[in-house]
């Protein structure tokens, strides 16, 4: 029996690049805590949005009131369903429920990990910086076990530097400019959008749903 020595050789070296590039990927998925809480939201809102459909009266707006709690129900699974950050050799990213951000992870140079005072939470922010200490990737880490943010800093091994007090989404911006999206820095106004914009779904479901029914 002949064995091909160069063969035996490129497939043992290919065993071997995958086993390091699989060791240096890291996957990391909403914490058990954090999804606890975004589950008892979805709860409590719910049960307000069916409770004010029967408080209002008429089959209309009990249909609307289950419907937006669906709505509302489904849009959060989906948010906890695709979030997660990724770090492998070539990149790093970070996905939500409308966005999916993606680094060359060479480009990274040093980290900057802040605790930020957000509205209902306080949770920790990482800042990947570039060799010019401009923002290259923020992650929001309030979805995120701070164990997890760790092995996330540990994995990047890059410089890290940080804030020595909890400040705001606003304070982190004014220090790193280009870190914080728009409403990060709009933490009244995003808000009150997001709720204007629900209640016009509301509005309009219920129009629908008045017009079919009658």
């Amino acid at each position: 029996m002949v064995v091909d020595a160069q063969g035996v050789v490129g497939d043992l070296c290919c065993r071997r690049v995958q086993a390091v590039y699989e060791t240096d990927v890291l996957v990391l998925r909403p914490g058990a805590g954090p999804r606890r809480q975004v589950l008892t939201f979805t709860v409590v809102i719910a049960v307000v949005l069916v409770i004010a459909g029967v408080l209002a009266g008429g089959l209309p707006a009990l249909i609307t009131g289950i419907s937006l709690a669906l709505l509302l129900a489904i849009t959060l699974a989906i948010y906890l369903s695709r979030s997660r950050i990724v770090v492998t050799p070539a990149e790093i990213s970070a996905r939500g429920l409308t966005f999916h951000r993606r680094r060359d992870r060479t480009l990274a140079a040093s980290v900057l990990r802040a605790t930020v005072v957000q509205p209902g939470a306080v949770s920790d922010t990482i800042v990947v910086l570039d060799a010019g200490q401009q923002a290259l990737l923020t992650i929001n880490g309030a979805l995120y076990a701070p164990s997890d943010l760790d092995r996330l800093v540990n994995h990047l091994g890059l410089p890290t530097g940080g804030s020595d007090k909890p400040i705001t989404m606003v304070q982190l911006a004014r220090r790193q400019p280009g870190a914080v999206s728009w409403a990060g820095r709009h933490p009244i106004a995003f808000p009150l959008l997001c709720a204007l914009g629900f209640a016009v779904i509301a509005v309009v479901l219920g129009t629908i749903v008045a017009a079919l029914t009658n």
